[in-house]
């Protein structure tokens, strides 16, 4: 017992010496002027400038935290001179007492107006390339150190992709803001939230603000199996619910269930660069919700059922398409009202005449139903309207539609 007290007094003293020693370094030490040196050593061992404007500070106790003020990466040769990324604050800790157990268990890492700008040279090249160790794995049956991060923070930031190989596309993320709850090995991501506004060619000049939250997301060490139980999604004013789940095998196995609001397709298309679809009644296409459950198994889709509402018209079916080289795709759709006249494009004289597009249509391969309980064209009421459509040796074909009508 006396050998075991003598032996605990010593590895106290031992901790309280290292802990003393590491309290003298952070509050003796001036990090700054180790600037230069490591601002050499970065660029020594990746070729970019690497610049820390701001101060360097150095936190200690149960957290061993290192912030540092404006800061910047730069491109390799061949790039433009703006750096690749910058930064107005930044922050990075690690836990004492785990440290001396060979573990390491970080800090929540702050990153605040951040701005990463990933180049895609002409050639095919991007500025992104080259960064990291060259360092083989670890062999297999190697203890590998534990390593666990408290969280990432990130706000006021801007995430920039420029591809210049013809023909050329810009993606921007600005006011990017990302959060998670602690990253563990084998652990799922837990309240994960990245909201920003997407700009792109073609978009509205303000963008489209966007959000996506996850509260819990499973992915297997292998990335073979996903496990989303819930997110949801804000774009522009299109917001959606769902859940994922299955296999990302090479035989990909997925399901999950996707609900929106009641939101305004015509709206969201002209914000994303799409012409919306000219209608007679400037109203129709403006409110659309949609309620389905799919699947994909091995190249093959399944949608059912689906719940649909364009306007005043509710629809209710399933879609089925099936796997393979040639696959064929199947329908049906059931809806209660419908006024035609809302959708038919205005009179136009100057306009060319409207012609269906039969050769695209019969390209396509499905084959369905389509059924109204009432149809409304003008002053003309049909009821119990139905169109199949029909793919055989002729190709995609309608016969001629079943209704009653009144007027």
């Amino acid at each position: 017992m006396r050998i075991l007290k003598w032996i605990s007094l010593g590895l106290a003293a031992l901790v309280l010496l290292i802990m003393l020693g590491i309290a003298v370094v952070v509050w003796v030490v001036d990090p700054n002027t180790f600037k230069p040196r490591i601002e050499a050593e970065v660029k020594k061992a990746t070729g970019r400038d690497f610049a820390l404007v701001g101060d360097i500070e150095l936190g200690f106790f149960p957290w061993l935290a290192l912030r540092t003020g404006p800061g910047s990466f730069g491109n390799p040769p061949g790039f433009p001179a703006d750096p690749m990324a910058a930064w107005q604050s930044a922050q990075l800790g690690a836990k004492l007492f785990p440290l001396l157990r060979g573990e390491l268990v970080v800090d929540r890492v702050r990153l605040k107006g951040a701005d990463l700008r990933l180049v895609r040279n002409a050639d095919g090249h991007g500025n992104w390339e080259g960064i990291g160790s060259n360092e083989p794995p670890p062999p297999p049956g190697q203890k590998s150190r534990h390593i666990t991060v408290d969280g990432v923070e990130i706000e006021d930031s801007r995430l920039l992709y420029v591809d210049q190989v013809p023909p050329g596309r810009r993606v921007e993320i600005a006011a990017l803001r990302l959060t998670t709850d602690e990253i563990a090995p084998d652990q799922p991501f837990t309240d994960t939230e990245i909201a920003g506004v997407l700009h792109m060619d073609g978009f509205v000049p303000d963008g489209v603000p966007f959000k996506l939250a996850v509260p819990h997301a499973a992915l297997t060490q292998d990335y073979s199996k996903l496990a989303i139980r819930e997110f949801s999604l804000a774009f522009g004013g299109l917001e959606v619910e769902g859940g994922v789940s299955g296999d990302l095998g090479e035989q990909m196995d997925l399901g999950g269930s996707i609900a929106t609001n009641t939101f305004d397709p015509r709206a969201l298309l002209i914000a994303v660069g799409i012409a919306a679809p000219k209608t007679t009644d400037p109203a129709a296409f403006t409110r659309l919700q949609l309620n389905t459950s799919w699947k994909l198994a091995g190249g093959a889709i399944a949608i059912d059922p689906l719940k649909l509402t364009l306007d005043d018209t509710h629809f209710s079916g399933h879609f089925h398409r099936g796997a393979g080289e040639d696959p064929l795709g199947e329908f049906a759709l059931r809806g209660d009202t419908l006024n035609i006249s809302r959708y038919v494009p205005p009179t136009d004289p100057d306009s060319e005449p409207f012609v269906l597009p039969t050769a695209m249509l019969k390209a396509l391969k499905f084959r369905g139903v389509f059924e109204l309980e009432q149809a409304t064209l003008d002053d003309v009421v049909m009821k119990g309207v139905t169109v199949r459509l029909l793919l055989d040796e002729q190709g995609l074909r309608s016969p001629k539609p079943a209704a009653a009508a009144n007027r």
